[in-house]
């Protein structure tokens, strides 16, 4: 790449007003985000600075917060190769203008080298005028020898490399590795940099799937759906949250993953009149088994925060649900009553989310290694405190969204040791999605398996005699 003479500095002391709209809100984002130690995945769709901006820069807007968010180790790599003191030293407007801009200029292709310079540079001149010769100095050498720099430190079969290709913390690249193996580990990561797809399931309480087709049509986005998925659509266009289809309850997002979960569960469930949703809120797994059980089957949502539960009462009620039982309660710490009190149990439990890489733009970040076996501890528990609730011959369905093993099969371990569990082959009723080393469970991965990771086992109580 190739920087016009004068980039970045050609154009005076012109405020940040005359940033393009869409680099200017996702500076302002990240420099918020960063400030108030914000979590971007829990707020995507309130994001104040996106407000007001037509689709097409909110769009882009969009992209680069994720982006720059998802690759900052990626793109801090490369920056440190041009600058002299540690970009820890360096002001935080100012490092996420950088940042923003080499993210561009490594990872996107549509912009002009000199648009790109130019507005990172008039960002920091509104804040800072003394930034903007160090800016552009950086940045013209990014665009000159960026491409080539990273390429030199993400290239090899190290641990190191793996973490700058793929812009993820060295002790996850090395956990991913172990568990999944090379071939699958490289094929999760670069999936996790890739904009997620957008699921979403109709919910047939409200409206068949050719209905809430026509109804998002309508509202301009396209749909495709997926086979051996019968109420999940894949779709492109505004919004899904910003809908009418959405307010009126006839679709909610829920990824294909978690889709099968719910269905794993309700196919558990057949023929049972008491359910019980563990670790249940927002209650998108809840309504999914309201649909799919219909009017027979008693649920009963659990969750020990009653926030939570709030938050769960009203996604059921946009939903159209009806008939939930709600109780807040620690699912270690269940009232006797629940003793072999149900037919069917799900727990979704609480995870490290690994899984959700692709759609939850700084949990990489936010992540220890030290949460893998404190989770894992904890679902150990949960599994033991779900499995005394389920009757002898009902089914017990543990669904977690991420894929290493101490949260996967290492978390069965105590409850298979018991000798009162026979576990389904869901292998045989989801070809393709078998765990490699225990084809009874799903393990379902990125791309092949959509935008998110997850694990799924379910487990009969052996009928005592």
């Amino acid at each position: 790449m190739t920087v016009p003479s004068g980039a970045g500095v050609g154009r005076g002391k012109d405020a940040a007003g005359a940033v393009s709209p869409a680099r200017l809100a996702a500076w302002r984002a990240l420099v918020r985000l960063r400030g108030a130690g914000g979590h971007f995945d829990d707020s995507v769709e309130a994001l104040p600075e996106l407000q007001g901006l037509d689709p097409r820069d909110r769009g882009l807007a969009n992209e680069l917060i994720v982006g720059t968010i998802k690759r900052r180790w990626s793109v801090d790599a490369v920056l440190g190769a041009f600058t002299k003191a540690p970009l820890s030293e360096t002001r935080g407007p100012v490092l996420e203008a950088l940042r923003i801009a080499t993210f561009q200029l490594l990872f996107l292709d549509r912009v002009p080298v000199y648009a790109v310079v130019d507005d990172a540079v008039r960002l920091v001149s509104a804040r800072n005028s003394q930034a903007k010769g160090f800016v552009n100095a950086v940045l013209r050498k990014v665009a000159e020898d960026g491409e080539d720099v990273f390429g030199t430190l993400s290239d090899g079969d190290g641990m190191r490399a793996w973490a700058v290709r793929h812009s993820c913390p060295v002790w996850m690249v090395r956990l991913l590795r172990r568990d999944l193996g090379d071939e699958a580990a490289e094929r999760f990561l670069v999936a996790a940099n890739a904009p997620p797809e957008r699921c979403l399931r109709v919910n047939t309480l409200m409206g068949p799937l050719p209905v809430a087709r026509a109804a998002l049509l309508a509202g301009g986005a396209e749909t495709r759906g997926l086979p051996g998925l019968p109420q999940a659509l894949l779709y492109d266009g505004p919004s899904l949250q910003r809908s009418a289809p959405f307010r009126d309850g006839l679709v909610t997002p829920q990824s294909r993953g978690s889709q099968i979960a719910g269905m794993v569960a309700a196919t558990g469930a057949r023929g049972g009149t008491a359910v019980l949703d563990l670790c249940a809120a927002p209650g998108t797994k809840t309504a999914q088994l309201a649909a799919l059980l219909g009017g027979g089957a008693g649920i009963t949502a659990v969750d020990v925060d009653e926030g939570r539960l709030d938050a769960l009462r009203a996604n059921l009620a946009r939903l159209g649900v009806a008939g939930v039982e709600t109780l807040a309660a620690d699912a270690l710490a269940l009232p006797a009553s629940s003793t072999e009190a149900y037919d069917a149990v799900l727990l979704d439990a609480p995870c490290s989310g690994l899984g959700t890489l692709g759609s939850r733009a700084d949990l990489r970040w936010r992540r220890r290694a030290s949460d893998v076996p404190r989770l894992a501890d904890l679902q150990r528990r949960l599994l033991l405190g779900a499995a005394r609730c389920v009757r002898p011959g009902g089914a017990l369905t543990y669904a977690v969204c991420t894929v290493t093993r101490a949260e996967t099969l290492g978390a069965l371990e105590p409850l298979l040791a018991t000798g009162e569990w026979a576990s389904d082959d869901l292998g045989a009723e989801w070809p393709g999605l078998a765990h490699p080393d225990a084809g009874g469970c799903l393990l379902i991965l990125p791309p092949d398996g959509g935008a998110s990771g997850f694990f799924v086992a379910r487990f009969r109580r052996i009928t005592r005699s």
